[in-house]
């Protein structure tokens, strides 16, 4: 193992050599309080030696330098850094300059770039001595989770626009950049802000986030472009774009001990990842109208930079023949908003609207090319020449309107063919085609209507308003029915009986298939009992059988029935104790019974 671990630290030592070497100088804070501390460190990437430090004569050092390495590996790519930092604190207010530092790395000389930083009026934080100032900070990074904090100044969100003033129409590039001094992850729940007043495009761009350093005033941070969206406004005036609002997944190394010797050798310990959230500030567009002066007659909205073509796919036609003008846009701006062109052509022409094919990409911007494919039906012969077909434009860039001219196209049209359509009859030719008018859309009788007979204030419309408020009084009215109904529990259960009891009749029916006398015969005396009982609101006590011909008779019941009645209770509580001296056909007692529960109902009514 120590032999193996041996040649791992000399084929990083040996490649820590061949890697080119890079010096660089960064800063926690460029502006600080009088008394603040912060850090100073000088990375250097490779190795080196004979490091000279720049003069910190404007500056009490309250710690350091302390010195750090750190090894990684990225796709079978490996990097070796060693760091050193300070923690030095502004005597007075001013702008000071920490100077450039050197290392020499082999043959190399490496120098590192001034910094400036700006000293501002603050309470400074009393210091006995370096050492009692950064046992205080330590004391303090113990109270917190993790090893370091993160600041606004570690992590944080941008929008860059291409311009802050521009016209109607003209094309701007918005950019998201994430800057980041701290090991950042990835990212999630992004809120991009809703554009008002623009016509957005964004940047069709599926490969991976790639991180690049950037310097932002003399600090060494890792950028990410996160987004790119391409903006059109639609409206003059001051308009905002509003800021973008994302997660960003940071890994953090908290206070956890090494849990191996191995995580021990490789300076390993507990990290975990949080999410910090990162909001970027609104950016503010002035946008202008298009100018006045010198603007087309005819213009379709075009901002950008275009090019125009337009031809017929065929010079020579018969008359009723369908031919197709074919005209081309393409270029960058906003390609996408252009309004069709409008064809001046002569009066015995026949148009329809264009179809439309688009080939547009967003990459680098929004380019590509919109054709308009016209029908044109020529209804007469003769010699035609179209060339009132001009495309203009504006270009923001050079502020003026651009026109381009219509190719000359002539077009022959023959005398039609014998039987084909003839659109224009004679008595027809002296009526011209209007923008606002209809053209011979359909004659004879018209199925029209007065202007009175509408449907809304129409007797139908207020019906049918009315008629949800009918509905909902009459469901109110059904419900308190059906509550009224329910809420004598003697009614709903004499109203009731005769379903239960053919309900347990089914039973006793289930036991007569299977010949088992003794339960058939409780099942019937139980029903003829629940029965009676709840018709005539009798209880178990009072279920004898002189009571239950006296509460039939009282009821309208004939005396057959009510004779009939007491045999068939008499019959079952005989056969209940003495089940083998019962003879006859069970059936006929099953529906005996069920028919004298039908002559009791029908004789209840009455």
């Amino acid at each position: 193992m120590i032999k193996k671990l041996f040649i791992f630290l000399l084929f990083i030592s040996s490649w820590a050599l061949a890697q080119t070497p890079t010096f660089v100088a960064q800063v926690s804070k460029n502006k600080v309080a009088v008394g603040e501390t912060f850090q100073v460190a000088f990375t250097l990437n490779g190795s080196g030696s004979n490091l000279v430090y720049p003069n910190f004569n404007d500056f009490n050092i309250y710690s350091g330098p302390n010195q750090s390495q750190s090894m990684s590996m990225v796709n079978g790519n490996i990097s070796q850094s060693t760091t050193i930092s300070l923690f030095i604190a502004g005597k007075k207010e001013g702008k000071f300059t920490i100077g450039s530092a050197t290392v020499m790395s082999g043959n190399q000389k490496l120098e590192t770039k001034p910094i400036v930083i700006e000293v501002v009026k603050g309470n400074p934080q009393p210091s006995n001595s370096g050492s009692q100032g950064a046992q205080q900070q330590n004391q303090t990074s113990e109270k917190n989770q993790y090893t370091s904090e993160i600041s606004n100044d570690d992590l944080f969100v941008r929008t860059y626009l291409s311009k802050t003033k521009c016209f109607l129409g003209e094309q701007l590039t918005l950019t998201q950049k994430v800057y980041s001094r701290v090991d950042l992850r990835g990212f999630q729940n992004v809120k991009f802000p809703p554009y008002n007043g623009f016509w957005s495009q964004q940047e069709n761009n599926t490969q991976q986030i790639n991180l690049k350093q950037e310097n932002v005033n003399g600090v060494i941070y890792n950028v990410a472009d996160y987004s790119k969206v391409y903006l059109f406004p639609q409206r003059s005036g001051a308009l905002v774009i509003e800021p973008i609002e994302l997660d960003c997944i940071v890994r953090r190394q908290t206070k956890r001990q090494p849990r191996n010797i191995f995580e021990q050798f490789f300076g390993a310990g507990g990290y975990e990842d949080v999410v910090i959230k990162v909001k970027s500030k609104p950016v503010k567009v002035d946008v202008q109208d298009l100018p006045m002066q010198n603007k087309p007659e005819v213009f379709s909205g075009a901002v950008g930079n275009f090019s125009y073509k337009a031809e017929l796919d065929k010079a020579q036609v018969k008359a009723n023949e369908a031919i197709n003008l074919k005209i081309t846009i393409s270029g960058q701006g906003n390609i996408k908003l252009i309004e069709p062109l409008k064809l001046n052509l002569p009066e015995s022409f026949e148009s329809y609207d264009p179809k439309i094919n688009e080939n547009i990409k967003i990459v680098g911007g929004v380019s590509g090319s919109i054709t308009y494919n016209y029908l044109i039906i020529p209804r007469e012969k003769g010699e035609f020449i179209i060339n009132n077909l001009s495309f203009n434009y504006f270009d923001a860039d050079k502020k003026q309107y651009v026109s381009i001219p219509s190719p000359e196209m002539k077009l022959h049209v023959l005398e039609g063919d014998e039987g084909s359509a003839q659109i224009i009859s004679p008595e027809k030719k002296g009526v011209k085609e209007s923008e606002n008018d209809i053209r011979y859309i359909k004659t004879g009788d018209l199925d029209l209507h007065k202007n009175n007979e509408e449907f809304f204030s129409s007797m139908t419309h207020y019906l049918l308003l009315l008629f949800p408020t009918l509905l909902f009084f009459a469901g109110l009215y059904l419900a308190r029915q059906h509550v009224k109904a329910n809420s004598n529990i003697m009614a709903v259960k004499e109203r009731k009986a005769a379903k239960l009891a053919k309900k347990q009749l089914s039973i006793a029916e289930k036991h007569m298939t299977q010949n088992n006398k003794d339960l058939f015969f409780n099942e019937v005396l139980n029903a003829l009992n629940n029965y009676i009982g709840d018709k005539f609101a009798l209880s178990i006590v009072d279920l004898s059988k002189d009571k239950i011909t006296e509460m039939l008779l009282l009821r309208n019941i004939t005396d057959a029935t009510a004779k009939n009645v007491i045999e068939t209770l008499n019959t079952c509580e005989y056969a209940k104790y003495a089940p083998s001296a019962v003879t006859g056909d069970l059936r006929k007692v099953y529906q005996d019974t069920i028919e004298l529960i039908s002559q009791i109902e029908e004789q209840i009514k009455k």
